[in-house]
């Protein structure tokens, strides 16, 4: 056994002790119990030092620099507190690798006066990828999702991004475009349950395409093309159409101002997006309207914050949809947070609207031989209440419940009032 110096020391000290304290006792029978203690107690902190110096020397790893001992660096006390995870990449060049991923648990209760309850329990989202970067130009992520129904993974986000350039950035991506406020706040950071129905209905969903981004002071923009059709990697095939192996495409503009820094809120910003479907058909499109347009606008200061936004849609059907979304929050203490959502959604010339997909709609559903794809209206209004609780950064527990209004089903002038109770526990690593 191999012994430092110290350890030599921490070794003849304590014999010393043991030796000296046994010849002391013999000689001087009569000494007292305090004297007595005071060797014990030595000698107990003798060998509690050299147990620390084995255990040191045993557990922490070491290199060896031309003879010399090199401490290692000290693991990270708290994980929960750093952005970083990090692991070991096959390839030398890819000179950052994380692993990310989240789990969304979730549950919902919705009641309407005409149709059975509903309710179900379910894994929202089952995610698990990995990011990072190759030399100092490029960028990478590549993200799974997991079907609870059939254990089948489907891919959900990838990209790679070039960054070498100072006037922008190219993305060739598997992503959701640039559209609506909520829709590009991730589902982990989100503050109800569920986006609103508005921007549910304006989805464009994941599409492999190439996007040019940047930021020039208080001015950040993005443009993009994508592919239009259900089936990411095919054009139409509507030969009556006469627009056989024409791909059609989803083109994406944003544009945002960022006064923050300028009015001294933590957040002060606008935007606004627009997408057009290259398609004048309709046919097999990825994305419902023929167009959309989104104006938002994003306030915080403090325990409060504030989001608004506007969206008007054009339909392939010659119909229009216009709504609109207010949503005040406040952080009741430093892991309580409340939140209000009110939105409005009108339709016109044939357009048509439906409750939400989790979980209004299925209320319908749940009843033998009724399909919720026929109930639509012209009107729809919805106010959301809830709480969250933050346990940390990655970890949080979302309460809410939402009454919505559908007026004028199917051209009747009936009405559907819904109540729905959510619940949701969201984790994000």
């Amino acid at each position: 056994m191999n012994l430092t110096p110290k350890k030599h020391l921490l070794s003849a000290s304590a014999v010393c002790l043991t030796l000296g304290t046994a010849l002391s006792l013999q000689a001087n029978e009569p000494a007292t119990d305090a004297r007595l203690r005071a060797l014990e107690h030595e000698l107990s902190l003798l060998r509690q030092e050299l147990s620390a110096e084995k255990a040191s020397n045993t557990q922490r790893p070491t290199d060896f620099v031309a003879g010399e001992y090199v401490p290692a660096p000290e693991p990270m006390i708290d994980p929960v507190d750093s952005d970083d995870v990090f692991v070991t990449p096959k390839q030398s060049a890819v000179t950052e690798l994380k692993v990310r991923g989240r789990m969304h648990y979730q549950f919902g209760y919705a009641s309407a006066d005409e149709y059975s309850d509903f309710s179900t329990q379910e894994w929202r989202r089952l995610r698990l990828g990995v990011s990072g970067k190759i030399l100092d130009d490029w960028s990478f992520e590549l993200v799974g999702n997991i079907q609870t129904t059939d254990s089948s993974t489907l891919l959900e986000d990838a990209y790679l991004r070039y960054n070498g350039l100072d006037w922008t950035t190219i993305t060739f991506e598997h992503l959701r475009p640039r559209f609506g406020a909520e829709l590009n706040t991730s589902s982990s950071k989100i503050k109800t349950v569920e986006r609103s129905n508005l921007s549910n209905s304006f989805d464009p969903g994941k599409i492999t395409g190439i996007s040019f981004a940047g930021d020039y002071g208080i001015f950040d923009y993005q443009l993009g093309a994508y592919n239009g059709e259900s089936g990411d990697q095919r054009s139409s095939e509507r030969t009556d159409l006469g627009n056989e192996g024409v791909p059609e495409y989803l083109l994406n503009a944003s544009v945002g101002l960022d006064f923050s820094e300028l009015v001294g809120l933590d957040q002060a910003s606008v935007r606004v997006d627009y997408i057009d479907h290259a398609d004048d058909d309709g046919i097999d499109q990825k994305f419902g309207p023929e167009s959309a347009f989104a104006a938002s606008v994003s306030l915080a200061s403090g325990p409060f914050s504030f989001v608004a936004e506007y969206i008007h849609a054009e339909l392939f059907s010659g119909g229009e949809i216009d709504g609109f979304y207010l949503m005040p929050s406040v952080m009741l203490t430093d892991k309580l947070e409340a939140v209000l959502r009110y939105e409005n959604m009108e339709a016109d010339d044939g357009g048509s609207i439906r409750h939400q997909s989790r979980y209004a709609r299925r209320v319908v559903a749940s009843d033998p031989g009724v399909s919720s794809a026929g109930v639509r209206g012209e009107d729809y209004w919805a106010l959301y209440g809830g709480v969250n609780y933050y346990v940390n950064k990655s970890l949080k527990f979302m309460f809410g419940v939402e009454y919505a209004e559908l007026d004028d089903i199917s051209g009747r002038g009936d009405s559907l009032d819904t109540i729905t109770g959510f619940g949701a526990v969201r984790l994000e690593f």
